[in-house]
């Protein structure tokens, strides 16, 4: 019996330490909560990392697992000079570490003027396996024609009068319209020599350009062309023998015949 009492003793002895040890934890702090409260809120506090990547990943996802363009790069879409033509740039999507395929992945639609200076509006959908739209844009700014290009004119045949070939005036490859992006004057274009052409940007275009080309003299015509032909003397000369040689044989027997008679 002292042994069993012994061991009884010692087992109670264990659960009275047990619930000492574990008392603080249950016990409420100033504000009402239990101490595996406490620990459980510290636990979550090392976790909300990881908890808010996933629920940013779970925002990407729309229905059915697709993928929100929402967050995607937006690249090509830089501001570009007026050329005349529309501009209807290449975009790519990168998303992450992928790049998205126009016509697969997203369509682009281009609302507004996208001819003339100003904001042209950019609308990008999702498609396929993603979801989302962009909403962005790109500025058209006004030509310079300080940055244009003149093709060469050739030489022009001097007439007597000015000469006023009409150049070819082209920005970013495109080619501007005369009168409507920009006039033209010319100086020293009636002599031969090198004339020169002043191109000024007009409406959408600004700056100036210069072109020139060359003023050659008219070939001088031919004055043996106006001259009536001339048979050479080796070809008249033995047709006059002849003739002459003819005639003095008809003479002869002319007389000859009278005088018989």
């Amino acid at each position: 019996m002292p042994k069993a009492r012994k061991a009884l003793a010692g087992i109670a002895a264990s659960f009275l330490l047990a619930a000492c040890i574990a008392a603080p934890a249950f016990a409420a702090d100033a504000s009402g909560r239990s101490g595996l409260e406490g620990a459980a809120e510290a636990l979550r506090n090392e976790l909300a990392p990881s908890m808010l990547t996933y629920e940013n990943y779970q925002e990407q996802l729309g229905t059915e697992g697709s993928v929100s363009i929402a967050h995607a790069r937006v690249q090509g879409l830089q501001d570009v000079m007026y050329n005349g033509q529309p501009e209807t740039p290449t975009v790519t999507l990168k998303l992450d570490n992928a790049t998205l395929r126009a016509g697969e992945d997203f369509d682009v639609e281009f609302s507004g003027d996208n001819v003339n200076p100003g904001t042209v509006s950019v609308l990008i959908t999702g498609k396929g396996a993603y979801t989302g739209t962009i909403e962005t844009s790109f500025t058209i700014l006004p030509g310079d024609l300080s940055h244009a290009t003149v093709d060469v004119i050739p030489d022009q045949e001097e007439t007597g009068e000015e000469i006023c070939p009409t150049p070819t005036v082209k920005l970013d490859g495109s080619e501007l319209a005369r009168d409507v992006d920009y006039t033209v004057t010319y100086s020293n274009n009636i002599q031969p020599g090198t004339a020169t052409i002043v191109i000024e940007g007009i409406g959408n275009c600004s700056g100036t350009a210069r072109a020139t080309f060359e003023i050659v003299e008219a070939p001088e015509e031919d004055s043996s062309s106006h001259q009536p032909a001339t048979i050479p003397l080796v070809v008249v000369a033995p047709v006059v023998v002849a003739a002459a040689v003819l005639l003095v044989i008809g003479v002869f027997a002319f007389r000859r015949n009278k005088s018989q008679h």
